[in-house]
Formats: structure tokens, C-alpha cells, sequence
């Protein structure tokens, strides 16, 4: 997905599907054909039952070289169908927004008063790692994070972690990110996949 080329307005019934797990999100890969867009619910005809509810997926559909994609989020199945609430706007596809980056990036995890620093050291459209000083007491909560081009807060589920000599890494999964969060975060993650690319080239 690419932000220079602008959001599109639709995506037509009728194209096939393809169901990607984004980041640590979980989920499953699956196929299916886009039934309708209906405002942000977008309903796919499959026999696939591989996602549970409030699991973060892309949607990605059209012929190779013009594929377009959204973020979204499992809600149920039902009558040979899937439906997903659309987190941003169809754009055109870029696969390099699913991969990890390495960051280094002042945020907070924890709501109110009960936040605490942490650094952001890696992220993707799914998720992020966080070195923390404490592991927090509770399995899900609130990431603040500022970027170049703004700050978002993103709902947060403990996935993992791990210790180093520096402290924790927690493994973080967002959920239910809004689509203004989602727009920070897919603008920092393609300014991290540009620049990398431009120093491969």
C-alpha cells in the first residue's frame, strides 16, 4: 500500500482474495471472492474458516502489478462468507508493509498515569517490540508512539518477550487499531521499507 499513489475509493465485487496475517497478529493465510464493500464491512465469499474474531489480516485483490490492498480485522462467518471491519482504505498493494523493521523510538506503554517509557526497536503493521524496564501487569494495554509524521495509540496485546542485558523485549500485537492510527503507523513502516531500499540500491 502506498500513500503517494492515494487511497481508492473501491474495490469491486467479484475480484478474488487473498487473506495475509499482518505482522504477529496470528491468524492464517486463506482465498476467497470479494462479495461487497457495504462502508467499512467488507464481506468475502470463501468455505475457509482459518480466522478468529479480532484477528489482523490484509486484504489483497486484482491481477499482479495492480493489486490493491486494506487492513483489516476478522469480525465473524456466516452463510459461506467472512466478513472483515476495513481498517484503511483500499491502496495500491506493497508486501513490504508486512516485514519487521529495526527502530529506535521513544514511546509509552500503559494508560494515564500508569504509562511508562519504552523504546520502540522494531514494527510492523501488526505489531512491535518494545524494550521495557518492568514487565507490565496486564496482558493488554496502551503503546504511545510519535512518529515524523504524528503520534499514534494503539491498543496492544502481550504476545511474547524475552530478557536482555538492557532489560525485557516484549512482543506487542495492536488490536483494533483506528484507521488514523493505522495511517501513522503504515507512513512510518513505508518511509522504513523506502529507506532501506534506497540503501540497497
Amino acid at each position: 500500500m502506498n500513500d503517494d499513489l492515494g487511497p481508492i475509493e473501491d474495490a469491486p465485487p467479484g475480484m478474488a482474495v487473498s487473506v495475509m496475517p499482518r505482522g504477529e497478529s496470528g491468524g492464517a493465510h486463506g482465498q476467497g471472492v470479494l462479495e461487497a464493500n457495504r462502508g467499512f464491512s467488507v464481506y468475502v465469499t470463501t468455505s475457509e474458516r482459518a480466522w478468529r474474531p479480532g484477528d489482523e489480516v490484509v486484504l489483497a485483490c486484482g491481477a499482479m502489478g495492480r493489486r490493491v490492498a486494506a487492513l483489516a480485522r476478522f469480525r465473524d462467518y456466516g452463510e459461506g462468507r467472512a466478513i472483515f471491519f476495513r481498517q484503511s482504505p483500499w491502496r495500491p498493494f506493497n508486501r513490504r508493509l508486512l516485514e519487521r523493521y529495526r527502530v529506535q523510538l521513544s514511546a509509552t506503554l500503559g494508560d494515564g498515569d500508569r504509562a511508562v517509557p519504552v523504546t520502540v526497536t522494531d514494527i510492523s503493521m501488526g505489531g512491535a517490540a518494545v524494550l521495557v524496564a518492568a514487565t507490565p501487569d496486564t496482558a493488554r494495554t496502551l503503546l504511545r508512539v510519535t512518529t515524523p509524521t504524528g503520534e499514534a495509540v494503539l491498543p496492544v496485546a502481550v504476545a511474547g518477550g524475552h530478557a536482555e542485558a538492557s532489560g525485557t523485549v516484549l512482543h506487542l500485537r495492536f488490536e483494533d487499531v483506528t484507521p488514523e492510527a493505522a495511517l501513522v503507523i503504515e507512513t512510518l513502516v513505508g518511509s522504513l521499507a523506502a529507506g532501506l531500499a534506497a540503501d540497497a540500491a
